[in-house]
């Protein structure tokens, strides 16, 4: 199966994920009262589409060729955080399940953090703005660390509080300044001069974000390569 049909069965996982939580709530509305099953069922259908966001994140990234093994090692480790959730919302809270509880919550933490990491890269344009991304990824990870240490300690201390604070505000800093910097990026850049990419024959392949002799082409989608090859 090519990572483009997996890309499409989680976005239409996700799409179905959205329809039946509309459609348990709106039972419940219905029925005049909200249960607890019904309560787990929302949850485990938004850690569905939680995980599940996070592992076509990482599919993507894997797909871009840029920090291929980070990609995949977040779209192999989602649905692992995401059966932990699962097994804490059905068998851990409020029925004194102190391990499972805490492995949620650190299964949870860590989606987080692949997330904010391999979406600023995957927000990433060019090497600069990549570094900062890369910079938001290992402030993520380092909140998220000091996250789970503070969920499994008995009690927690001012002093980690605090660095817990700092941290994801870096965090979240570092990854809302990779959208921001790339745009400014783009707006900066002059256009550029026709770049030659390959030549078949008399036959040439140009890199421009201006018209080529009055033809104006659209940019490739994301994913996409381009090709030269002889016409058979």
């Amino acid at each position: 199966m090519t990572r483009v049909r997996l890309r499409r069965i989680l976005w239409i996982g996700a799409a179905a994920i959205l329809v039946a939580a509309a459609l348990v709530a709106a039972t419940a509305v219905l029925r005049g009262g909200f249960s607890e099953t019904d309560g787990k069922i929302l949850v485990t259908l938004g850690a569905l589409l939680y995980a599940g966001g996070t592992a076509l994140a990482g599919l993507a990234l894997a797909d871009r060729g840029q920090a291929g093994p980070l990609g995949r090692t977040v779209a192999a480790a989602s649905p692992l955080c995401f059966g932990a959730i699962v097994w804490a919302v059905w068998f851990g809270f409020g029925a004194g399940n102190e391990t499972a509880d805490k492995l949620a919550w650190s299964a949870a933490i860590s989606l987080l953090a692949a997330l904010l990491g391999v979406t600023a890269l995957l927000l990433a344009r060019t090497p600069g703005i990549a570094k900062l991304a890369g910079v938001a990824g290992v402030l993520a990870s380092l909140a998220a660390l000091l996250s789970i240490v503070g969920v499994w300690r008995q009690h927690g201390s001012d002093t980690l509080a605090k660095a817990l604070a700092v941290s994801w505000i870096a965090a979240a800093l570092a990854y809302f300044l990779v959208p921001v910097l790339q745009r400014l990026t783009r707006a900066a850049m002059e256009p550029s001069e026709p770049r030659v990419l390959g030549v078949l024959g008399d036959v040439e392949l140009v890199a421009t974000r201006t018209a080529v002799e009055g033809t104006k082409v659209e940019a490739p989608a994301p994913g996409e390569r381009l090709v030269l090859r002889r016409r058979v």
